[in-house]
């Protein structure tokens, strides 16, 4: 060692860092960027197919349209996103993944005026002057655009997304978005669409949180994952359940009858039936518990006296 380093350097090497030096920053294997790299691989399979998808589907609309590929995946925050999608965009806000989240399909302003332009018959040509806002033509396209995307973009995302995507909102500003607050962290992949010799940018953007939620079943989209889902994840399915609205039915009397006598039945006939202060309730057509018929703060009321047979068994 003396004969590569000097005493000088020794010295400070034995000395070691500066606990308290505030430059010093510890490497977190749980942040975010790091998880990130990890789903990578995942996140590129799932937009390669989209980027090939929306080619097929881009052409149906201007066959000048050569190819749509993954450019970049990056991480940013909402004012990152700010800059990197000026105003006048094409934004459409589509709902589809697990815990409310959204998929936001951003379509920047020159590929949107290339597109607009080379559908109605130009050789898209860039527009000039400033603006902030899309004409009423360019926006109706880019709505019928986005809509034809969303069969391709449910494909894509088959492995998390459980339900059929729609478009909750569009917008020409992102300033407009109101779904995402500034402290969130989002993942976005930026595809390069060549448009003749034009070449422009489409962006898919998701919360951190969707990716997440759900990065057991994104690293294998062949299978479903068979990794217990996170603390974190069960919480909110469990506040989802509690919180979910259900009918309850208080039956207050039933009785039994022939057809044939149902079908003598006029007006002013009498019905015998049992006594309506014993009460069942119901819960999708399965008894729950019995009550006693009555009333409350002159209100109908029904008082609990007891399970049914069927849910005691249960519990």
């Amino acid at each position: 060692m003396s004969d590569i380093l000097d005493p000088e350097e020794l010295e400070a090497l034995m000395a070691g860092e500066d606990q308290n030096d505030p430059s010093r920053e510890k490497y977190n294997l749980a942040r975010q960027d790091y998880a990130i790299q990890r789903l990578i691989p995942a996140l590129s399979l799932i937009q390669s197919q989209f980027a090939t998808a929306t080619r097929d589907r881009m052409r149906e609309f201007v066959s000048t349209v050569d190819g749509v590929r993954v450019d970049k995946i990056t991480v940013m925050k909402f004012d990152e996103m700010l800059n990197t999608l000026p105003a006048p965009c094409s934004i459409s806000v589509i709902h589809g993944l697990p815990m409310n989240a959204s998929i936001l399909l951003a379509f920047e302003s020159d590929l949107v005026f290339q597109m607009v332009d080379r559908y109605f018959g130009g050789s898209g040509s860039l527009q000039k002057g400033q603006r902030e806002l899309l004409s009423v033509s360019e926006f109706s396209f880019m709505e019928m655009l986005n809509n034809a995307l969303l069969g391709d973009l449910s494909t894509a995302w088959k492995s998390v997304m459980k339900s059929e995507p729609s478009i909750a909102a569009q917008y020409s500003d992102p300033r407009m978005l109101d779904s995402i607050g500034e402290a969130d962290s989002l993942v976005a992949t930026r595809f390069i669409v060549n448009v003749g010799e034009f070449t422009g940018g489409l962006w898919s953007i998701v919360p951190w949180s969707a990716i997440d939620a759900v990065r057991d079943s994104l690293s294998d989209p062949a299978k479903p994952a068979s990794k217990a889902s996170s603390a974190a994840w069960r919480e909110r399915l469990c506040e989802g359940l509690e919180t979910a609205p259900i009918e309850l039915v208080a039956i207050l009397a039933q009785t039994r009858m022939s057809l044939k006598r149902v079908s003598l039945l006029k007006v002013g006939d009498v019905i015998d039936i049992p006594s309506a202060e014993d009460v069942v309730l119901m819960i999708d057509d399965t008894p729950f518990m019995h009550g006693r018929f009555g009333s409350n703060d002159e209100k109908l009321a029904v008082r609990l006296t007891g399970r049914s047979e069927s849910n005691r068994h249960q519990h």
